[in-house]
Order: C-alpha cells, then structure tokens, then sequence
C-alpha cells in the first residue's frame, strides 16, 4: 500500500505534498535578493529625496533684464548730424566701417552755389557799418574829452572869478572894520569937545574944535556907510559869482551826461553789428564745413540720411549717420583698471518690488545672449556660463513702467568679462542679483506664502533719519 501510494504521488510530479505548484522554469525567473533590497533602498531614497532636499542651501536672487552698455556717455552711440542744409555729394564710409577720430565721413554741397557769396557781401556790408559805428564812438569820446577840457576850463575860470571876489569882499570888510574903528573914536572926542565948551566956567574948548570934532564924526559916519556899502556889494558880487560857478558845473555836465548818452547808443549799435558779424561769420562758418569728420574713434552703425528723408537733400541739423564710439581699453578687463568709473557695465531693469533689496557692492551672476549658459539659480557656484558682477549704481527714480535701473560692473573677483569685440554694446543679458542664503523648504515656505525675499537691516547711519524727522532736541 505504501508502495503504491508512493507510485501514484509520482504520477503527478507538478503538485507537491503541501499543495504548491512545482514549476521549475519560474524558480529560474525568481529575482535574485540582492535586486530587490536594491530597489527597495532606491524608491525608500526617491520618497525621502524631498524632504532631504527641503534643508539644501538654496541662495535667493532678483531677476533682472537688460543690456550692456558704456558706462560714459559720449562712448554710447551718438548721431553725426549735418552742419548745412544741402545735399549729400560722396560718402567715404559704409556701415560696419571703422574710423579714426577726424576721419572723413562725407562730403556735402549747398543747395545754392551763390549762397556763399551773397554771404561774403554780406559780411562786408556788415563789417562797414561796424567801422562806421565804432569810429561814432570815437567821435562821441573825442567831443565828451573836449567838453570835459572846456567844462574844467571854464569851472576854472569862473573859480578863479569867484577867489577875487572874495578877496574884494574880504578888503572891503577890513575897510568897514577901519571906519568903525574911526567911528567909534569919533564919538568920544565929539561929545568930550561938546562937554568942554559947554562947561559952566567956559574956556575949556573953543567953537572950533567942536566943529572940528563934529566933522571929524560925520565923516567918520559917512566912511562907516561906505564901506558898509561896498561889504554889502562885494558879498552880493560872491553870491553871483557862486551862482555862475554852479551854473557852468551844471551846465556842462549836463551837456556831457547827454553826449555819454549818445555814446552809449553808440556803443550798443557796436555791440548790435558785432552780433550780426558773429552770426554771418558762423553762418560762413557753416556753409563752408562741406566736410563731415568722426568725432572720435568707433565704427559707423548706420547711415540714415537716405533712410530719415527718402533722398539725398538734407536740413542743418538732420541726422546723417550712428557712431558707436570704441570704449576705452582694449577689452573690458583693461576698463576694471580705470579708477573713475568702469569701461563697459550691463544695465538691468528691476520691480520695484525688489528695490528695497538691492544695495550697491551687490554680487550678481549675468548671462548674455550668445554664450551658452547652463543657470542654476539657487546654486550659483555650480552654474556654467555666466559671468560674475557687482551693482555700482541704483537709480534714484523708477521709470513710466515703475522699474528701477542698476548698473552692475565686471567683478574684479571674478571670471573677467568677454572682450569688447564679443561683447559690443546692446547685447541683451540676464541678470541675478544675489541675496542671503536659506534652505530649499525655507524658499518653498515663502513661496507659496508670496513673501519677497528678505535680507540684513541696513545699519542706520547718523543723519538719515528712518522715520519722521524730528527737531532738535524733540522726542
């Protein structure tokens, strides 16, 4: 019976004693232990890959678009404008050409061949009335020198008049000072002669001398009147004279103020002619600078007289050409060794949202358009391609879309920036402004929030005031 069970469990070899299966080809297929731990550590790795990567360093940046630049204005483009109104007669350049500094662009013609002489006849014409204006002013000083020679001759004249005047009033004066005095001894001796002949016991004095004394006195009396007399037309005589005096001062100045008035009219009709020859000399001036040169070294951009007009007649101020003008150094590095101001930045315009984060001496990373870049923007020290800068200046004012511009320069630190052969002005860049460092949760966090990045307060410095300005002395 045994053996018979054990025959007939062996005619069925694919099922075993407990009931499983027997298949020996899926015992071949089984994965190997080794697999399968592998796998389970590779998807245990991807599930706690996020939340490892939530505590990785991750630095926050402000995104900026722009271009690069000069940072000197007269190296930035500039337009060649023409210096008459004509036409154009030969060009001696073509866009893409460079040129030297006083190198000839183009050569113009006026429209009127005669213009150039009618403007010489002109100019002569003008140069007569300036020689006829200034020899009036000559004229005029010359009379004003002999009114003056005559006025002081005459206040002389009158002066000298009026000394001898005084002098007579002055001798006239000691006369009646004289007759006074002989008056004043007249008196006494009368009226003493007159007591002695009249005195009761008589023969004192005899008629005679009363008579005597009495004339002596009248006359006395009259040379007192005369004198008097004379004084009084001596000091009206002065008076006169005084007034005479004055009259001829006033009388010539007055007459001189008038002809230095005329000469004043005179010299403003000078200054008048002087103007209008200035202007014919500049009008000459331009009409004979037919020749157009470079103001300084660069490459002609474009030429747009053709292009503005739609012909070859130009208008005095009209815009011929663009010249980009050559930065200054060989290469941008040779601009970092400048000690002014940098040779060639990049500009960027940022929301002004981002403004308060930005500081000058702010590092940044920049891509410009034609170098390859691979941009990592939270790991900057693994990025390929781009360029390292610094922000030197932050405008004070936003612009009509409410951007700020900053200008960043090449970071002496850094990878130097591509020659100015590769990077001309105008090429469009991208720009990170690099801030403080967190984690990548911290960033996720604020993200989803809409929280702007944050940084360092600022140390407040003496004088700016942070909040309301305060009085001396206030609280």
């Amino acid at each position: 019976m045994g053996h018979a069970t054990s025959r007939m469990v062996s005619v069925r070899p694919g099922i075993l004693l407990d009931g499983r299966a027997n298949f020996p080809a899926m015992d071949l297929a089984t994965t190997p232990r080794l697999a399968t731990r592998l796998s389970r550590l590779l998807i245990a790795g991807i599930l706690l890959l996020p939340f490892a990567l939530l505590f990785v360093p991750w630095t926050q940046t402000v995104h900026g678009t722009g271009r690069a630049i000069a940072f000197n204005p007269v190296e930035r483009p500039q337009f060649i404008v023409s210096p008459i109104e004509g036409r154009i007669k030969k060009w001696y350049v073509a866009e893409g050409d460079r040129v030297q500094a006083g190198q000839r662009i183009l050569e113009m013609v006026d429209n009127d061949p005669n213009l150039e002489l009618r403007l010489l006849d002109e100019e002569r014409a003008i140069l007569d009335r300036l020689r006829a204006a200034e020899s009036r002013v000559r004229d005029i000083e010359a009379r004003i020198r002999n009114l003056q020679n005559s006025r002081d001759l005459a206040i002389s004249v009158q002066t000298s008049f009026l000394r001898q005047e005084e002098a007579r009033l002055m001798a006239f004066e000691q006369e009646l000072i004289e007759a006074n005095a002989s008056l004043e001894a007249a008196e006494p001796n009368y009226r003493r002669q007159k007591e002695l002949f009249e005195n009761q016991r008589g023969g004192l004095a005899s008629q005679r001398d009363v008579e005597l004394a009495l004339q002596a006195l009248q006359t006395a009396q009259a040379k007192v009147r005369a004198a008097q007399a004379r004084v009084n037309l001596a000091k009206a005589a002065v008076e006169a004279a005084r007034d005479l005096l004055n009259k001829v001062d006033a009388d010539t100045a007055a007459v001189i103020d008038l002809e230095r008035a005329v000469l004043r009219t005179a010299e403003a009709e000078v200054a008048a002619v002087r103007r209008d020859k200035a202007q014919i000399e500049v009008r000459i001036a331009r009409q004979r600078a037919q020749y157009v040169d470079a103001p300084t070294d660069g490459v002609i951009f474009r030429i747009l007289a053709n292009a503005e007009q739609g012909g070859i007649l130009v208008r005095a101020g009209e815009r011929l050409a663009v010249l980009v003008p050559d930065i200054k150094g060989s290469d941008v590095e040779a601009s970092l060794t400048k000690t002014d101001y940098p040779g060639i930045v990049t500009e960027l315009n940022i929301d002004g949202n981002d403004l308060p984060l930005i500081r000058k001496g702010d590092r940044v990373r920049l891509q410009f358009e034609g170098w390859p870049a691979v941009q990592f923007v939270g790991w900057p020290s693994v990025a390929v391609g781009t360029f390292g800068g610094r922000v030197y200046l932050v405008d004070p004012t936003a612009d009509e879309y409410g951007r700020f511009r900053i200008l960043v320069e090449p970071d002496p630190d850094d990878q130097p920036w591509p020659e100015q052969e590769y990077l001309r002005q105008g090429v469009r860049a991208q720009g990170w402004v690099l801030l403080r460092q967190v984690t990548v949760g911290w960033e996720l966090w604020r993200q989803l929030n809409g929280f702007p990045p944050t940084r360092e307060p600022e140390e407040k410095q003496p004088g700016r005031p942070l909040g309301p300005v305060q009085s001396k002395g206030g609280k």
